[in-house]
């Protein structure tokens, strides 16, 4: 299985990147991921072509309980915390958008998501939109407003691992 990102890499000038719209963003990869990485907080995958980065995104592991999701949501799910991973931020320089790497991080956090569903549950992923148009965004993908916030979005990852699932027997 192949991924397009690196693990989040130190010697990357994170300085330059600017994603346009919001200047937590831009600070987060610039100053904090570091510190998040080793802190063991949270994981950032990198996109970088010819030495720039363009984009990425950044994990971490979370749960949810049943008053977060809606009846549709809960359906055979159990009645206690279940897994899930949060997608905490996603971002792709300004120069780079409307040129489908969103899409391209997105496939590979999939991917990726994928990988960990084979040695860790993982019942939901969950993202916090940072507006209305990245909730917009979001929900193009499956993701539905969770009872905590309309900008709290929450996927059920059985669709997903079955289709990988699926595509790895037919390999």
């Amino acid at each position: 299985m192949d991924f397009i990102t690196v693990p989040f890499d130190r010697s990357v000038d994170r300085t330059s990147f600017d994603c346009g719209r919001h200047a937590s963003l831009n600070a987060y990869i610039s100053k904090l991921a570091s510190q998040d990485e080793k802190r063991n907080v949270s994981r950032t995958f990198m996109l970088i072509d010819a030495g720039t980065l363009i984009g990425y995104y950044t994990l971490a592991n979370a749960s949810l309980v049943e008053s977060d999701l809606s009846e549709a949501q809960m359906r055979r799910m159990p009645r206690y915390p279940m897994p899930a991973v949060l997608l905490s931020r996603l971002a792709v320089d300004k120069h780079q958008q409307g040129k489908g790497v969103g899409k391209r991080l997105i496939s590979d956090f999939f991917r990726r998501l994928y990988a960990v569903s084979k040695h860790s549950g993982v019942a939901f992923i969950i993202v916090d939109a940072k507006d209305d148009e990245a909730a917009c965004y979001y929900k193009s993908l499956g993701f539905v407003e969770t009872n905590t916030s309309p900008l709290r979005l929450a996927l059920s990852t059985n669709t997903l691992i079955q289709g990988y699932r699926a595509c790895d027997s037919d390999a």
